[in-house]
Order: structure tokens, then sequence, then C-alpha cells
């Protein structure tokens, strides 16, 4: 083969490797790092999706790494340097990408190191309260806010954790002036709550599910568009504040270079397994949705959050607590 008919059959050579690389894919053990300690919700779903995929694909090996660290970023800065050979992946949230910009302590970026493969689960925030707090939806829960002011607190799991950012978000658009509580996690967040230290908290629905269920606590408002198919009852933001909506994923990055086809094939895998009614009835069991799809969606989705988080800490200064 001459010189020009090499380089005219490079691109279906190369299409044919990749494709090749996917079907034999994986044949080395797959890691999915995790940047939280074990225990929270992107450790769960990571292992239930390393778990199932083996199922799936007999002979293989999905092993989950914790690497916690600097709000997930030491995990983050550590697949972003591995090889791209699709044996190691990132099983993150947005809060890898908003401890990057406010954080600002890694020399990665994460929209160009690092690259969407597919998102695995969707859940909104919540804005909890106790049962005796007087708002109960979100037009009350503004008014309310307005006639407080500073004297009205709602705890969050630390400065900088989305949590904060998507309040940053709401009082900018809604002119409230609450007083932000920075707690050390989501636990003692929800703690503080229940001992009336704060008068709301913002928060997910997989910490307070347990008092969310026995009455403890109650669900104000979710940061969602439409109603969730799991609280029904609960009202959104969006309902009184259109184009208002905060969606905490979970989905799994891959470090730039990595082969289309293998990025592809475990796209498909997790859509699949996504699907099972096993799965579907574990995720709702903390509060979310299964997702999946193909890769595209997840790649607009998280320009999106980046463009979303990269305004609010400009607009608001937000800086290392």
């Amino acid at each position: 083969m001459n010189r020009r008919a090499l380089i005219l059959a490079a691109p279906t050579l190369a299409v044919s490797t990749g494709h090749a690389a996917a079907q034999t894919w994986p044949n080395r053990p797959v890691r999915f790092v995790v940047g939280f300690a074990p225990g929270g919700a992107n450790d769960i779903m990571a292992r239930l999706l390393a778990a199932k995929l083996a199922e799936r694909m007999p002979g293989s090996s999905f092993i989950v790494e914790n690497r916690p660290g600097a709000s997930t970023v030491v995990g983050a800065e550590l697949v972003a340097r591995a090889a791209p050979d699709g044996t190691t992946f990132m099983f993150t949230s947005p809060s890898t990408m908003i401890a990057i910009l406010v954080n600002r302590i890694t020399t990665i970026d994460p929209m160009q190191a690092l690259v969407p493969v597919v998102m695995a689960s969707s859940a909104p925030l919540a804005l909890i309260c106790r049962p005796d707090f007087p708002a109960r939806n979100v037009a009350e829960f503004i008014a309310l806010a307005r006639e407080r002011g500073p004297r009205l607190t709602i705890s969050n799991p630390g400065m900088g954790a989305v949590n904060h950012l998507a309040m940053a978000l709401l009082t900018r658009r809604t002119g409230i002036e609450p007083t932000l509580v920075p707690y050390s996690g989501n636990q003692p967040s929800i703690t503080a709550l229940m001992r009336g230290e704060v008068d709301l908290a913002h928060d997910g629905l997989f910490t307070p599910r347990a008092q969310l269920q026995d009455g403890t606590l109650r669900a104000l408002a979710l940061t969602s568009t439409a109603r969730s198919p799991l609280h029904p009852d609960v009202p959104t933001f969006g309902e009184t504040l259109p184009g208002y909506e905060v969606g905490f994923w979970g989905g799994l990055l891959a470090p730039r270079g990595t082969p289309n086809a293998i990025m592809d094939r475990l796209a498909e895998e997790v859509d699949m397994v996504l699907r099972q009614p096993d799965v579907i009835t574990r995720i709702r069991a903390f509060g979310a949705e299964p997702t999946g799809g193909d890769r595209a969606a997840f790649t607009r989705a998280y320009a999106a959050d980046w463009e979303k988080w990269s305004q609010v800490v400009r607009d608001n200064d937000i800086r290392p607590g």
C-alpha cells in the first residue's frame, strides 16, 4: 500500500481499531474512582453499577476505589492523569466541578481533562423543614424569607457545596437574604435542623430519608421543574419560579483520549443496567431516578452545569470557606 493509500485508509483503520477495542473491552480490571468516603450516595451508586456490569459481562472485573480529599478533586486529578485506556473512570457529581470553581486548587480543567460518558442518576435538592414550619409552599417560603430577612436560617453541608450554590442562585433570583449556615457535611446539617439550631436545611433526599418517611421532617420544596414521582405531593421551585432548576446527578467521566468506542460501549452497558427493575428500586430508595441515555445527552448537561455554576461563583464572589 503506497503512502497516499495509507493516508486515505487511516480514518477507516482508526474506526476499526476502536470497534475492535470495544469488542474485547474490558480485558483488564476496570476501576471506578469515587472522590468520597465509602457509604455515601455516590459510593453506593458506583458499587451498584460495578456489580451489575460484572454480571452482564462474565469474566470482567469492576472495582470501586475511594479517593476522598479536597472535595473530590483528589480523585478527579487521579483520573484525569490516568492512562486513557478504558481501565479508569470517575463516578462523581457536580461536586467536582464546583469544588474546582470555588477552591481553585487544581491545575486540571474538568471541561478538557475529563469526558462525560453516561449519567446514571439524577435527583433534585430539597428545602427541608420541621413539621411546624409555617410555610407550606414556595410562595409562602419566599414571603416569610422577605419578612424575616437574616433571622431566617438555612443550613447546608458546607461552603461551596452544590447546596450552597443552589441557594445563592435562589437568593439572587428572589432577592431574599436568609442567613446560610454551613456545617461539615450532610448529616450535621440535618441534625442541626432537628435540634432547632436552624429553621431549614438545604439538602438532598438521601440523608433525611428516614425522618421524611416518619414525619419528623418535611420536604417543603424540590429544586426541579416537575414534581418527583417519588414525592408527588411536594411542590417544586419551578412551579413558582419558572426556569429555576438544580439537579444533582451522578455519572461516569473518563480521561480525555479514552477511545470513543469504549466509552460508547460503557454507556450502552450502563443504560441496560439502569433498566433492571431491582436497580430502579435501589436508586429510588435514596431519592433519585435512574437516567442513562447516550453520551451526547450527558455531555450537554455537563456543559450546562459548568456554565451555570461558573456564573453563580462569579456573580456571588464565592470563595473557599
